[in-house]
C-alpha cells in the first residue's frame, strides 16, 4: 500500500508539489504567528517589568482633593501641587512614613507665589543728553506683557562713582542711576528634605546650613529681620535653572538742549555745584515739562532681555552700558529690597470637558490673562504700622531637578516637570512672572515643612508620594502590594491614586486667546491597560491562526477527496476494497502531511529565531489533528444527488456548492486574520504617540508586530491561491468547452470573476461582520476598523484578479 501510494504521488507529482508547498506554509506561517505573538506579548511585559514603575508608587492627597478632569479622562497634571490648599497635617505624615511597608513617604505643600529679594539696574552713562524711557516686560513666548508703566528721566550728564545729573519723577529711582527691578512672583512649596532626596536623588541638605556669622549675607539678614520685628527666617533653596522671561525696554531720545546745565540750575534756585535732582518737590514737575519740549536729534529703542540674569528670590544687579549690553554687578552694589511677606495663592484651574476636548477658559482679561483666582496673601512690612512682618525669606543655596528625559513610566512629583506646552504651530508657550497663568509652573524653590506650616497653617501638605518597601521588579505581585497598600490608606479616609504603571502623555487643550495647544499630562494605569489590550489580542490572534490552519486543513483535504471521486469509483469496478481505498488516500495525506511538517521545521531553525518549547508542541499537536481530520473526510464519502429540476439562478454556484463552501470557509477567516491584524498594528502605533511607555513598547515589540501581519498575508495568499487553483482544476473541462464553442479568455474570465464576485462578496461581508464584532469587544475604533476592512478587501480583489488572470488561459 506504500509503495502504491509513493507511485501515485509521484504520477500526480505537480499536484503532490502544490499541496505539499501550500501545507508546507501553513506549517511554518501558523508557528511563525504563534511565535510572534508570545514574543511580543513576553517583550512587552518584560518592558513594563523594567520601566513600568517611576520614582514612587501611589500619590495620596486629601479627600476629595481629585480634580474634574482626574475623574472624567484619569489623567494627572505634571505639577498637580501647585495651588493646593493642604489638607494633610505633619502627624498623618509621620503615621504613614512609619509603616513597615513603606519604604519612602515624601510630602509636599504648595505655599505660594513669593518675591523674593528684589534688586536694581543701573541704567547706561551716556556722553550727550538724552531722555531715557523705560518699561518692563514679561513674555508668555507669543505675546509680550507689560509689568511696569512707562517711566523716564532726563539725562545730563554724568561720571561713573559719582552723581549723575538727571531728573525723574519716578519713584523707582535708586542709588546713582539705579532703577528698580519689577516684582516676581515664583512658585515656593514646602518639602522633607530628607525623604524628598530619597524619592528624586536630588540633595536638600543646604537647606538647614546656617550663614556663615561673619558673612555679609548674615549681617544683612540680621539687619532685615530686627528691621521687621524679629520675623521668622524662611530658608530657600531656588532652583538653579530655572528662569522666567523678562525684558527692559529702552527708549533715548538724544536731545538738542537750548539751555545749557548750569543755566537750568539758575533758573530753577539750585546751586550750580549741587546736583540737579535735589529741586524742590514743587518745581520738579515744571521742570520735567520744560525738558520734554526739548527738540530730540534721534532716538534709538532697544529691548534687553534680562531672564537669564533674574532668578527666583534673589536677585541679581546689573548694569546696562553705552552700547546697551548687559554686565553682572559687584557683589555689594546696587540695592536691595526684600519685602517677602506679601505672597499670593491661585486656584486651581477649571478644566472643562467639550466632547472629549479639554477646554480652558480665562477668568480676568489683563495684561497677561488670568486663567486661575489669584488671591492676595499675607501683608507688606511696610504696611505695617510698627514695620513688623511674620517671617522673611532668604536663599540658603540652590539645588538642580534631576533630568527625567529618558524615563518611560511617569511619577509625576508635581513641583518639578519642565515639560514645555506649544501651539499648533510648534510655538513654545512660557508661564510669566504673573500668577494665573494656565501652565503648570514648576517649583521656582523649597523651603521646610515647618516652615509651610509657619505660612499655611496645621495641615499644610498637599500631597504625599509613597513608594512601596520590597519590590525590585514592576510584576503582578508587585501591583498586588501597591494595590494592598493603596486601600488601606483609601480607608483611611485619604484620597488615594496608583501611579505605578503610568506614562507621560501629550494632550491637546483648547485655551481661550490661544487656541488649541499641546499640554504634558500623566495617564494613569498605562502599564495595566497595555497589558490587558495586549493579552486580549495575544489570545484572539493565537485562537484565530490555529482556526486558519484547521480550517485551511479540512479545505484541503475536502478538495483533495473530491478530486479523487472518480479515480476511487474505477478502482472500486476493478475490485478495490472501500477499505483499502480509504487507507491508500489517507497514505498518500499523511506522507505529504509529514515531509510538510519535518521541511517546516528545518525552515523554521533557518529563519534564526529563536522558538519556545510551546512552538514546537504545538506543531507536533496541530500535526497530529492534521491526521485526525485526515481521517475524518476521507471517512465520508462524497455523493452526488441527481437534479431534478433546472437551478434558476446561480446555477454555478449550486452546481459547485461543494468547492466554494469550503473556498468561502477559508475566505472568511483569511479576512478576519488579516482585518484584526491590522487594526491592532495601526492602533498600537496610534496609541504610540499617545505616551512614553506605549512608544517604547510599540518599538520593542515592531518586529514582531510585522512577523505577525506577514505571516497572515502569507498564510491567506497561499489559502486563496490553493482554492482558486482546486475550482479551476475542477472545472477546467467546462472552460475547455467553453473556449471550444467560441468564448475568448476575457469572456470566460469575466463569468468566472462574477462568480467569483457573487460568492466571495458574501464571504468578506460575513468575515468583516464577525472582526466588526472582535472589534468592539477589544475596544479598538470602528474608523480603524473600516479603514482596514476596506484595505484588505482591496488587496483581497487584486490577489484573486492576479490568480484569475494567470489559471485561466489556454
Amino acid at each position: 500500500m506504500m509503495g502504491f501510494a509513493w507511485k501515485r504521488l509521484w504520477n500526480r507529482k505537480l499536484n503532490s508539489i502544490f499541496i505539499f508547498l501550500a501545507m508546507l506554509c501553513m506549517f511554518t506561517f501558523v508557528p511563525l504567528g504563534i511565535n510572534f505573538t508570545q514574543e511580543s506579548t513576553v517583550t512587552l511585559n518584560e518592558t513594563i517589568e523594567q520601566y513600568g514603575r517611576g520614582s514612587y508608587d501611589i500619590l495620596v492627597r486629601p479627600k476629595d482633593s481629585r480634580t474634574y478632569i482626574e475623574k472624567s479622562v484619569g489623567i494627572v497634571e505634571e505639577n498637580y501641587i501647585g495651588d493646593g490648599s493642604g489638607g494633610i497635617s505633619l502627624k498623618q505624615w509621620e503615621e504613614i512614613k512609619n509603616r513597615n511597608d513603606i519604604e519612602v513617604a515624601a510630602p509636599v505643600a504648595s505655599i505660594g507665589y513669593f518675591s523674593g529679594n528684589r534688586t536694581s539696574i543701573e541704567l547706561p552713562l551716556l556722553e550727550y543728553p538724552a531722555r531715557i524711557t523705560w518699561q518692563f516686560y514679561t513674555s508668555d513666548g507669543l505675546n509680550k506683557y507689560p509689568l511696569t508703566d512707562q517711566e523716564n528721566l532726563t539725562y545730563f550728564e554724568g561720571e561713573p562713582l559719582n552723581y549723575r545729573e538727571l531728573i525723574s519723577t519716578s519713584p523707582n529711582m535708586t542709588g546713582f542711576m539705579g532703577i528698580k527691578m519689577p516684582l516676581n512672583y515664583y512658585l515656593l512649596t514646602g518639602i522633607d528634605p530628607e525623604s524628598e532626596g530619597k524619592l528624586t536623588g536630588i540633595d536638600f541638605s543646604n537647606i538647614y546650613i546656617e550663614l556663615d556669622k561673619n558673612s555679609s549675607d548674615q549681617m544683612i539678614v540680621e539687619d532685615l529681620l530686627k528691621l521687621k520685628g524679629d520675623a521668622e527666617l524662611v530658608p530657600v533653596l531656588k532652583r538653579n535653572d530655572l528662569h522666567i522671561p523678562l525684558n527692559l525696554e529702552l527708549k533715548v531720545d538724544r536731545l538738542n538742549l537750548t539751555h545749557s546745565l548750569e543755566e537750568f540750575k539758575q533758573m530753577y534756585g539750585i546751586p550750580v555745584e549741587e546736583p540737579i535732582f535735589i529741586i524742590e518737590p514743587d518745581k520738579i514737575f515744571e521742570l520735567e515739562e520744560q525738558l520734554n519740549q526739548e527738540p530730540i536729534i534721534d532716538s534709538q529703542t532697544v529691548l534687553i532681555d534680562l531672564s537669564s540674569y533674574q532668578s527666583p528670590f534673589d536677585g541679581t544687579f546689573v548694569q546696562i552700558t553705552k552700547d546697551y549690553q548687559v554686565e553682572k554687578g559687584k557683589d555689594g552694589e546696587g540695592h536691595l529690597f526684600n519685602d517677602t511677606a506679601l505672597f499670593y495663592t491661585a486656584s486651581k484651574i477649571n478644566y472643562q470637558l467639550d466632547q472629549n476636548q479639554i477646554t480652558v477658559k480665562k477668568v480676568k482679561d489683563g495684561q497677561p490673562p488670568l486663567y486661575k483666582d489669584v488671591y492676595q496673601k499675607g501683608e507688606s512690612y511696610l504696611q505695617n504700622p510698627d514695620l513688623k512682618a511674620p517671617f522673611m525669606l532668604w536663599q540658603m543655596g540652590t539645588y538642580t531637578p534631576v533630568s527625567n528625559e529618558t524615563n518611560l513610566a511617569s511619577s509625576p512629583l508635581g513641583i518639578y516637570s519642565t515639560e514645555e506646552v506649544h501651539t499648533q504651530d510648534g510655538t513654545k508657550i512660557t508661564p510669566t512672572t504673573v500668577p494665573g497663568s494656565f501652565i503648570a509652573t514648576p517649583a521656582a524653590g523649597v523651603t521646610t515643612l515647618e516652615a509651610a506650616q509657619l505660612i499655611k497653617g496645621d495641615k499644610p501638605i498637599d500631597a504625599i508620594r509613597i513608594r512601596v518597601a520590597g519590590i525590585d521588579s514592576y510584576n503582578k505581585e508587585a501591583q498586588e502590594k501597591i494595590e494592598n497598600v493603596a486601600t488601606d490608606l483609601f480607608k483611611q479616609g485619604f484620597e488615594v491614586d496608583i501611579v505605578a504603571g503610568s506614562s507621560f502623555k501629550k494632550l491637546n487643550m483648547d485655551v481661550e486667546g490661544y487656541g488649541l495647544v499641546t499640554s504634558p499630562w500623566t495617564t494613569l494605569g498605562i502599564a495595566q491597560s497595555l497589558q490587558a489590550g495586549w493579552n486580549k489580542m495575544t489570545l484572539i490572534t493565537t485562537i484565530l491562526f490555529t482556526l486558519f490552519g484547521l480550517i485551511w486543513l479540512s479545505s484541503r483535504l475536502v478538495y483533495e477527496r473530491n478530486a479523487l471521486f472518480l479515480e476511487n469509483e474505477i478502482l472500486y469496478k476493478l475490485g478495490w476494497d472501500k477499505s483499502n481505498i480509504y487507507i491508500r488516500n489517507c497514505t498518500e495525506q499523511i506522507i505529504i502531511l509529514t515531509f510538510s511538517i519535518l521541511c517546516s521545521l528545518v525552515v523554521l531553525r533557518l529563519t534564526g529565531i529563536g522558538f519556545s518549547s510551546f512552538v514546537y508542541l504545538f506543531e507536533l499537536i496541530l500535526y497530529l489533528f492534521a491526521i485526525v481530520i485526515v481521517f475524518i473526510i476521507f471517512r465520508k464519502d462524497k455523493t452526488k444527488k441527481k437534479r431534478i429540476k433546472a437551478y434558476k439562478r446561480f446555477s454555478a454556484i449550486y452546481h459547485y456548492w461543494s468547492l466554494i463552501i469550503p473556498t468561502g470557509i477559508v475566505l472568511i477567516v483569511s479576512s478576519i486574520v488579516m482585518v484584526t491584524q491590522m487594526v491592532n498594528i495601526i492602533e498600537t502605533f496610534s496609541k504610540s504617540n499617545e505616551t512614553t511607555l506605549g512608544a517604547f513598547a510599540a518599538n520593542v515589540t515592531l518586529i514582531f508586530q510585522v512577523g505577525i501581519l506577514i505571516a497572515s498575508i502569507g498564510l491567506t495568499m497561499m489559502s486563496i491561491s490553493d482554492a482558486i487553483h482546486s475550482i479551476l482544476q475542477e472545472r477546467k473541462d467546462e472552460f475547455q468547452m467553453y473556449f471550444v464553442i467560441g468564448w475568448n479568455q476575457k469572456t470566460i474570465r469575466r463569468h468566472f470573476s462574477k462568480e467569483v464576485i457573487q460568492w466571495g462578496g458574501v464571504s468578506l461581508l460575513f468575515g468583516g461582520f464577525i472582526s466588526l464584532v472582535i472589534i468592539v469587544l477589544t475596544k479598538m475604533p470602528l474608523i480603524t476598523f473600516l479603514y482596514s476592512f476596506v484595505s484588505i478587501n482591496v488587496i483581497l480583489f487584486i490577489l484573486f484578479t492576479i490568480i484569475i488572470r494567470k489559471k485561466i488561459s489556454f
